[in-house]
């Protein structure tokens, strides 16, 4: 399971240094794409298959099921990992989640999401300030 918080740097040329805590579940070859907040996601190719899955399941017919999975294949890449255990990030991704240098990765379970450390710490603080409000609206599987 992917949990955590890290804090990491992009170097000169764009590559992140992926926590060593998860190289040897992510692979030698991982799937990043645009996250649902502003982030990237990244999965290993095993759980991104299972969300392919999961996908495929969805009705097309739907304008929001078509827009959703257009736009999060049409973003995803496939990123080698180096010996060094870094990904160089595509700048459509840096784009998209604002990223600079300062970057926080999260692990949120079956995948890590990669944030900008200012993004990521005020989404945090609000989330952290409603969590009571947050937690009630929650629907629990029985």
């Amino acid at each position: 399971m992917m949990i955590g918080t890290y804090e990491h740097r992009l170097d000169k040329k764009g590559r992140l240094v992926l926590p060593s805590k998860f190289r040897q579940d992510l692979g030698d070859l991982i799937v990043a794409s645009v996250g649902v907040e502003q982030c990237i996601s990244l999965y290993s190719k095993n759980e991104w298959e299972k969300l392919l899955e999961r996908f495929q399941k969805m009705p097309f017919f739907r304008s929001k099921s078509r827009d959703f999975l257009r736009v999060l294949l049409a973003t995803a890449h496939e990123l080698p990992v180096d010996t060094a255990g870094r990904i160089l990030l595509p700048q459509i991704l840096k784009s998209h989640a604002s990223l600079d240098v300062e970057v926080c990765i999260i692990g949120v379970g079956d995948h890590l999401e990669v944030w900008d450390r200012d993004i990521w710490d005020k989404y945090r603080r609000d989330v952290m300030a409603n969590l009571p409000s947050i937690v009630e609206g929650v629907e629990w599987d029985q």
